[in-house]
């Protein structure tokens, strides 16, 4: 069909349309003529079709056969190299076939695509290198790609993708993109790859319990394939330490099922490992499977602390309330969530924020909002402000904040930041975020500016500068954070100066001139000045800004050995701190702990007697009248939504000693003073002091399931399986039960931690619920099984996990042939054609569409006027007829106009010269014809009569006189009738003259 409707709908107006304009036609303008009335009906019907063709996007399609196809070359790491050189002897040959007008692009693709030349003429083959990430093959991302480049092919040509691959997606929906290739017109040819993988041994999979019991026994299965036949060896680590022998067997080609017997004594948390080694292997990524176990025990609680020797008393007082206490330097704490599920509860004893990582804090924050794992903060010297966990996610947490600078009580702090450029290639982005952590951590009493180090004046200069460097950020209170911060986008060319002590000089001096009761310089740099140093010149330098009472902390990037060392001893010399930080995100954590080791440190150390507030839930039943005073406390801020047990009353104080909490899924507490011999030391021998501690760790507990369900999750082709059996304890299944995971991603690493997302878990069968999700990420997605119990409305928490220990694209050994076929069936394409087939005689036509729709309006706005015309005008034939004379006159040449304009002249001169005695003549009759009048009116009636017979009234004797008198016919027929109606006037004029009067005859 050589036109289209891009909006075919439109067209179902015409019909009606016509019908109402004929009875329209037939009812109004009946007073028109039939054939004018059947032209305006014609018209009128052309004038809508016309606009109804243009609103339903009427294009005239023009056909061809010039082709444009895209080749999306698999390069992950799955593709042996044997198969990239057969792609491009595959691609060279394809491109012998083109065609002078056809056109060809190449994109690569592993986990994301590349393109790797855009739609030419011809193309280049012999660069399939894999820039991205080669972990993961992900075909639609590839396809959606390759789409958009032949979409952007002006002209729009037979479209064409040929997708070479193995086959195995490890991400993304190939299939699902199909549509979207249909709806642009694309051909989807599909070629295997040829698979070269000769060798190869890999652990499919781990297969064990995620729940057990204390003492019973379970397997641990590995899942191997392998190639070929050949030996192995396997190895069972638990926990990293090897859990059994180990297991030399011999690998048969296909699947084989290596079992370990496992038993365990104590509960808690288990993570298994099983390694292969085999000498016919070629990937090494996939010869490790993982798995975890949970067993279940009494109570548990994980007690982090400085020292285990400070601990011991809190431990023996919760085993003897049947809580099992297990100790773990911070150290020791994992960096994901799913390892802290063997847990009830985790606190925290004077351990420092600089201790844990934030991986490690992330994962007790997701424990405890996530898992309803409890968690707990005790106090210390070393705990809440003072141990720096302000800004953390530990922070969030707790029921208490750390900001309590508002206190006046703490004095104001006056940062003075030193920044120079640094050698890497991240020197803005560390001189920025420098600044903005400093900005965050300051209130408004406190003040900051920024100094750069470019060039230096031993005296004020003549133009106001200062005497070294420039104040890009003067001086002044950290009022609005905001527009500070905003100032700080302009922090670049810093400088990189030969020495630091002008510098150091200029920020002491304007220090100084500050109100602030702590003054303090941070300097940021590479320590590259040391090799210009002059090291009395610098200690005389120091010396006298520490006795001005201003403390000196460095922070080195990207610098070498000698610079650290350098820098080091910058601190050293300015009373300061000297920290490393070769990334902006170790800067917060850096300077929270600068600024607060400058800042009066959180804590009172006075006896007081805790004055109880809010005595339900951990500190039901205590009686707290004999409770003997504590000795310290760390300063912190009740949150809004926190519950308040134990308030500090002394005079002049108001703070909160013990606050608890919910938080997400999960509860948690705050205990200010400590639990040793510091602060505590005369609660050690309070025999409340075993029931406070007790109920406290209880209370944070999450609650255990009613019944024990089996929950098992597994993994395949990047997809994760939860499945629930719920059964009671009368062997009854469980119906109809609401349940719901909660899943964490793996953290690996990123700055930015995963987000958490739920899925629901459907009934399939009786007691039987199951549900799916998204797992491309290797490492271990912590699972939180959620449901109501039947009798009550206790929500209930089963933990697991799904363990993914190397990356999908290791797993697959096989071509999966059935996908390609698929690709190649519903996407209109061939299956593994010839590269002489792609540019041959079968080839989509190529249909270019001209949109006519400004036409079609134009020819509707030209047509409208006569459409008007037609019933609105009335328009006379013979008028028509005159006026397209006088426009056909005004359209002859113009030598015919003059050669008879010259014509005319010649006969009115020769008229006027033949004329001259007729005119004499007529002139004399004219004189006679008034004096006879009167006297002989039958003359003159004479005269007249002779016209009226139809005589002529030019005598035969006078022809050129008649010759002038009629010069045309319309000339002529106008005199006639003027001489008519004068005769007719002058008769009645004689009759009325002649009649005889009654007086003048009587009878």
């Amino acid at each position: 069909m050589p036109f289209q409707f891009t909006t075919w709908f439109w067209l179902l107006l015409l019909p009606p349309l016509y019908l109402f304009f004929a009875w329209l036609n037939r009812n109004t303008f009946s007073d028109l003529p039939l054939p004018r009335r059947r032209l305006a009906l014609r018209v009128r019907c052309l004038l809508v079709t016309l606009l109804i063709l243009a609103l339903a996007g009427f294009q005239w399609v023009r056909r061809g056969h010039r082709l444009a196809v895209i080749f999306a070359v698999d390069s992950s790491r799955s593709i042996p190299a044997e198969d990239l050189e057969w792609a491009k002897h595959y691609l060279a040959n394809a491109q012998k076939g083109m065609h002078a007008q056809d056109l060809a692009g190449l994109i690569t693709f592993a986990k994301e695509p590349h393109i790797q030349a855009l739609p030419a003429h011809s193309f280049p083959t012999n660069y399939l290198q894999e820039p991205g990430p080669t972990d993961a093959t992900n075909i639609a991302d590839a396809l959606r790609e390759a789409k958009a480049l032949l979409n952007s092919i002006p002209g729009n040509p037979g479209k064409r993708i040929v997708l070479l691959s193995d086959g195995d997606e490890t991400t993304g929906n190939a299939l699902g993109t199909l549509s979207e290739l249909q709806a642009n017109h694309i051909l989807l040819d599909t070629v295997v790859l040829p698979h070269h993988l000769k060798q190869e041994a890999l652990i499919e999979r781990l297969a064990l319990p995620s729940r057990v019991k204390i003492g019973e026994p379970f397997a641990v299965r590995a899942v191997v394939e392998s190639l070929t036949a050949q030996p192995a060896t396997l190895v069972l680590l638990r926990n990293g330490e090897p859990a059994a022998p180990q297991k030399q067997v011999t690998l048969h080609p296909g699947k084989n099922l290596i079992s370990f017997s496992q038993t365990i004594a104590h509960p808690g948390t288990y993570r298994y490992t099983v390694t292969l080694n085999a000498p016919q292997d070629t990937f090494s990524e996939n010869n490790k499977g993982e798995g975890l176990v949970w067993v279940r025990g009494k109570p548990t609680l994980l007690y982090v602390a400085d020292s285990p020797a400070l601990t011991s008393f809190l431990q023996q007082t919760l085993r003897k309330e049947n809580i099992d206490a297990a100790y773990a330097p911070p150290q020791a704490l994992p960096t994901d969530a799913a390892s802290l599920e063997g847990f009830d509860s985790i606190f925290l004893s004077n351990v420092s924020a600089t201790e844990l990582s934030d991986a490690q804090m992330r994962a007790l924050q997701t424990a405890c909002r996530d898992f309803g794992i409890g968690l707990g903060m005790v106090g210390g010297d070393q705990s809440f402000g003072a141990g720096y966990y302000r800004h953390t996610p530990i922070e969030e947490a707790l029921p208490v904040s750390m900001d309590v600078k508002k206190q006046k009580r703490l004095p104001s702090v006056a940062v003075a930041l030193v920044i120079e450029d640094l050698e890497i290639p991240t020197t803005v982005n560390m001189s920025i975020e420098a600044a903005k952590a400093i900005v965050d951590l300051l209130e408004p009493i406190d003040q900051l500016g920024v100094l750069d180090c470019n060039g230096f004046y031993f005296g004020q200069n003549t133009n106001g500068q200062s005497p070294a460097g420039t104040w890009r950020i003067p001086m002044q209170h950290v009022t609005d954070p905001n527009a500070i911060k905003a100032q700080m986008q302009d922090l670049t060319n810093m400088g990189d100066p030969p020495s630091y002590i002008p510098f150091l000089l200029e920020a002491a001096r304007v220090l100084n001139n500050t109100d602030a009761k702590i003054k303090h310089i941070i300097f940021l740099g590479d320590g590259d000045a040391i090799y210009e140093a002059d090291q009395k010149q610098t200690i005389a330098a120091f010396k006298k800004v520490t006795s001005e009472g201003i403390t000196v902390s460095t922070i080195a990037s990207g610098a070498d050995a000698m610079g650290k060392r350098y820098m080091e001893a910058m601190a050293i010399l300015g009373h300061g701190q000297a920290y490393v930080a070769d990334s902006p995100q170790e800067l917060p954590r850096l300077l929270l702990k600068d600024q607060e080791t400058i800042s009066q440190p959180p804590i009172i150390e006075e006896p007081f007697d805790p004055t109880p507030v809010d005595t339900s839930g951990a500190l039901k039943g205590i009686n707290w009248s004999d409770a003997p005073p504590l000795l310290g406390y760390d300063v912190v801020s009740l949150k809004p939504t926190a519950t308040l047990g134990l308030l500090d009353a002394s005079p002049g104080r108001n703070n909160p000693i013990f606050a608890s909490w919910r938080y997400g899924l999960g509860r948690s507490v705050a205990f200010m003073s400590d639990d040793r011999a510091r602060w505590a030391a005369q609660w050690l021998h309070w025999p409340g002091y075993a029931k406070f501690w007790a109920q406290t760790v209880r209370w944070t507990m999450r609650p255990s399931p009613a019944y024990d369900y089996d929950l098992q999750t597994t993994q395949e082709n990047g997809l994760g399986h939860i499945t629930l059996d719920a059964v009671d304890t009368q062997g009854h299944f469980v119906d109809n039960l609401k349940v719901q995971a909660h899943i964490v991603p793996p953290d690996n690493g990123n700055p930015t931690p995963p987000k958490p997302f739920d899925i629901p878990l459907r009934q399939t069968a009786p007691g039987h619920y199951e549900g799916t999700f998204d797992a491309p990420d290797t490492g271990t997605y912590a699972i939180n099984v959620l449901y109501k119990t039947p009798s009550s409305s206790q929500l209930v928490s089963m933990p697991t996990d799904l363990v993914n220990p190397y990356p999908a694209e290791y797993r697959e050994l096989d071509v999966n042939r059935y996908l390609l076929s698929r690709l190649a069936e519903l996407g209109l394409g061939r299956y593994n054609p010839s590269p002489q087939a792609i540019f041959g005689a079968d080839r989509p036509e190529e249909a270019s569409p001209v949109d006519l729709t400004l036409p079609l309006v134009v020819a509707a706005l030209l047509l409208l006027p006569v459409d008007i015309a037609l019933r609105r005008l009335a328009i006379d034939a013979k008028a028509l007829q005159r006026a397209w004379n006088r426009l056909r006159w005004r359209r002859k040449p113009a030598e015919d106009v003059e050669r008879r304009r010259l014509s005319r002249l010649k006969k009115a001169k020769q008229a006027a010269f033949s004329e001259q005695p007729a005119i004499v003549e007529r002139t004399v009759r004219k004189e006679m014809s008034s004096a006879q009048l009167m006297s002989s009116p039958s003359t003159v009636f004479s005269r007249f009569e002779e016209p009226m017979r139809g005589e002529s009234t030019v005598s035969s004797e006078e022809p050129e006189a008649a010759e002038e008198l009629a010069p045309s016919e319309e000339a002529e027929m106008a005199g006639l009738s003027r001489l008519m109606a004068a005769k007719r006037r002058a008769r009645s004029q004689v009759e009325v003259s002649t009649e005889p009067r009654d007086d003048q005859n009587p009878p």
